[in-house]
């Protein structure tokens, strides 16, 4: 199986409410877009928005087959998003 790629989700938050998400290639990049970012910032810009982030699986098709494939084998357990998709998925069966 191919090695796992991940990016970094950063969510902007405007008055408390979802303004938009940005994806990253690494954590370090989301940190440095807000560290330049809020240099701009008056106290109420300080004030009034605000960040989460999250660091995010990228899946690919043969990442997906892969992982499937694994754990038709019994060789590894699906993770992440597509474990709680198979837990999901077998709930129904």
């Amino acid at each position: 199986m191919e090695e796992e790629k991940t990016v970094a989700e950063l969510t902007i938050y405007y008055k408390k409410q979802r303004l938009s998400s940005l994806i990253f290639d690494k954590q370090e990049t989301a940190d440095k877009f807000i560290e330049g970012i809020t240099h701009f910032f008056n106290e109420k810009g300080k004030k009034r928005f605000s960040f989460s982030g999250e660091i995010k699986t990228v899946y690919t098709p043969e990442s997906i087959v892969g992982q499937l494939h694994d754990y038709t084998e019994g060789n590894a357990k699906p993770k992440g998003t597509i474990l709680e998709m198979m837990k999901i998925i077998d709930g129904l069966n």
